[in-house]
C-alpha cells in the first residue's frame, strides 16, 4: 500500500470516529484489512448524510458536487482525501458502484420528499438508505456468491422502518411523515394527530401494523446469516439483536414514540459486544498450541 493510499485510509478512519457511532465499535471485531474497508465505506456514507444535514447550504448542490466526485474518483481523479480507500475498497472487494450513487439518490430524496403514499414507495426508499449500505458491505464481510439477496435488502428495510417508527414524533416536528398514507387512512389516524402528538384511537392498531410488518422483514432478513462468513455473520447478528430489541420495546407500549425517543440501553450494547468479542476469541483445549475458532 502507497503512503498515500494509507494516508486515505486513515483520514477515513479519524472521520469515522468523529461520529461517535456505537456501529464503528463492531469493527473492531473484524481483522485489520476488513475493518479499514469498513471505515473507508462508513466515511463515504456518513459525508453524504452530513452534505444533506448541513443547513445554510445548498445541500442538493453538494450532493451533486458529491456524487460528481464520486464519478470523478472511480476514474482516477481525487478531489477529496477519503476517496482513495473508497475506490480502493471498492475494487479489492468487487463492490458493485450503484450503491453509492442509490445511497445519494436515497438522501437527496430526503430534501424535497415528506411522504409516502404507499408502501411500495417507502421500502424503495427504505432500499436506497440502508439496504444499498448494507449491500456493500457484504462483500467486506465476506457473502457467499449466491447469497440470498432479498434476505439482505430485507434486513435494510427492517432496519429503517424501525428507525421510522422510533422516530415518529421527531420527524413530525420537522414537517415529515414516513408512515404511508395509506395506512394512515386505513386506520383513521390523520397526519394532524401526527403533528399535534395526539394519540388518537387508530394509532396503536396502526403502530401494530407496520410492527408487524417489520416483524415479517426481520423473519425474512435471518436467513442471509447462513450466507455470511464468521467476520460477517457477528457484526449481522448483533444488527440484526440490536434494532430487533427496538422494535420489541416500541411493541410494548407504541403510544411512547409520540412522546419520547426509544432506545436501546446502554447495558444491552455492552452484552451484545461482549458476545462479539467472546465470539472472536479462539477457543483452545487444554493441549497444547490448539486453537479453534468459532
Amino acid at each position: 500500500m502507497t503512503s498515500s493510499l494509507a494516508a486515505s485510509y486513515d483520514r477515513c478512519r479519524q472521520f469515522s470516529k468523529q461520529s461517535g457511532s456505537n456501529f464503528l465499535l463492531s469493527f473492531w471485531f473484524l481483522p485489520r484489512e476488513k475493518r479499514q474497508a469498513m471505515y473507508a465505506l462508513y466515511a463515504f456514507f456518513r459525508h453524504t448524510d452530513d452534505l444533506a444535514d448541513e443547513e445554510g447550504t445548498d445541500q442538493a448542490a453538494s450532493l451533486q458536487t458529491w456524487r460528481d466526485q464520486f464519478h470523478a474518483a472511480m476514474q482516477g481523479d481525487f478531489a477529496d482525501p477519503r476517496l482513495p480507500a473508497l475506490v480502493d475498497t471498492i475494487h479489492r472487494y468487487g463492490i458493485p458502484q450503484q450503491y453509492f450513487l442509490e445511497s445519494i439518490d436515497g438522501v437527496e430524496s430526503d430534501l424535497t420528499r415528506t411522504r409516502f403514499t404507499d408502501f411500495d414507495e417507502l421500502h424503495h426508499y427504505c432500499y436506497q438508505v440502508a439496504s444499498a449500505i448494507g449491500l456493500s458491505c457484504l462483500p467486506v464481510w465476506g457473502v457467499r456468491p449466491d447469497f440470498d439477496r432479498d434476505a439482505a435488502i430485507a434486513a435494510g428495510v427492517a432496519f429503517q422502518l424501525t428507525n421510522i417508527l422510533r422516530d415518529i414524533r421527531e420527524d413530525a416536528q420537522r414537517g415529515r411523515i414516513y408512515v404511508p398514507l395509506d395506512d394512515l387512512r386505513r386506520f383513521d389516524v390523520t397526519e394532524e394527530s401526527f403533528f399535534s402528538g395526539q394519540f388518537s384511537p387508530g394509532f396503536e392498531p396502526l403502530m401494530r401494523f407496520e410492527i408487524d410488518r417489520a416483524e415479517q422483514l426481520f423473519t425474512k432478513a435471518r436467513v442471509l446469516h447462513n450466507d455470511l462468513h464468521p467476520d460477517g455473520r457477528r457484526i449481522f447478528d448483533a444488527m440484526m439483536e440490536t434494532y430487533h430489541d427496538l422494535l420489541k420495546q416500541i411493541a410494548r407500549s407504541p403510544e411512547e414514540v409520540l412522546r419520547r425517543k426509544i432506545q436501546v440501553g446502554s447495558w444491552r450494547k455492552v452484552k451484545l459486544f461482549a458476545r462479539l468479542a467472546m465470539s472472536r476469541m479462539p477457543l483452545r483445549s487444554k493441549g497444547p498450541l490448539k486453537a479453534e475458532v468459532p
